[in-house]
């Protein structure tokens, strides 16, 4: 029955609907939210520099579709290569934004994952392409950025950009990153940082120096972020299912 289940889920029914359903429910939330911008031209600071290495904290990557720009932009979002994140790639798809499949497609498959998700990261940057990724990754510790991102920026001689999407209502839940499950009729802020450069023929050192700007960084929009919008950071109180 579970393998019936299972079979059933990952089919191309349940992603196309699920996709579908999600497109819908991200669309509603901006359309029903009072959207606020820091700077208030998010727009012209994201993509001064295109293509940018656009960073945000895994928590808050729901609303990532919201910070693409009416100007036909492209914009490409690593997504792990394993079966349950169809829906997900799906839903990027119909926004009009690229996917690149990453790791995820298991222990045994981790380091190809990783791999072949940098090699797609800079060739979409490469082509042109502003390049969308969650700092830190399962599975944690939340908003620990890993060194990967530091090391595409060197390798692509492009900038990182910290980014916070954050609602004063949404739902938490009790998962590693306490991924946020924006509401609508919120208050959406959408706050964009400075742009972080990797040093040219950058060593370890340098490299970790960026990786903790990086971390930095993002706390500072997202806290921006909350700040704006007028709600609670989930981390920063315990949470389990909890509405702002």
């Amino acid at each position: 029955m579970a393998a019936r289940l299972r079979k059933l889920y990952h089919s191309n029914v349940v992603t196309a609907v699920g996709s579908a359903f999600a497109e819908f429910y991200i669309r509603l939330v901006v359309r029903t939210s009072r959207v606020l911008r820091d700077p208030p031209d998010t727009d012209e600071k994201l993509f001064s520099q295109h293509p940018q290495i656009f960073a945000m904290w895994h928590g808050q990557f729901m609303m990532v579709p919201a910070i693409r720009p009416q100007a036909d932009t492209d914009i490409a979002i690593i997504v792990s290569r394993h079966g349950d994140a169809e829906i997900l790639a799906n839903t990027i798809q119909r926004f009009g934004m690229r996917v690149v499949r990453g790791a995820g497609a298991g222990r045994r498959r981790k380091d190809r994952g990783g791999a072949a998700a940098l090699r797609g990261a800079l060739r979409a940057l490469k082509n042109g392409a502003t390049f969308a990724l969650t700092a830190d990754a399962p599975p944690g510790p939340a908003r620990k950025a890993g060194i990967g991102i530091a090391l595409l920026a060197k390798l692509s001689g492009r900038p990182i950009v910290p980014c916070a999407m954050a609602t004063n209502r949404y739902v938490a839940l009790n998962s590693w990153s306490a991924f946020t499950l924006n509401l609508p009729f919120s208050k959406l802020a959408i706050v964009v940082g400075d742009p972080i450069v990797v040093p040219e023929g950058a060593g370890s050192i340098e490299l970790e120096a960026t990786r903790l700007a990086v971390e930095q960084g993002l706390n500072e929009v997202t806290q921006r972020a909350y700040g704006l919008a007028g709600g609670k950071d989930p981390l920063a109180f315990p949470f389990s299912l909890e509405k702002a």
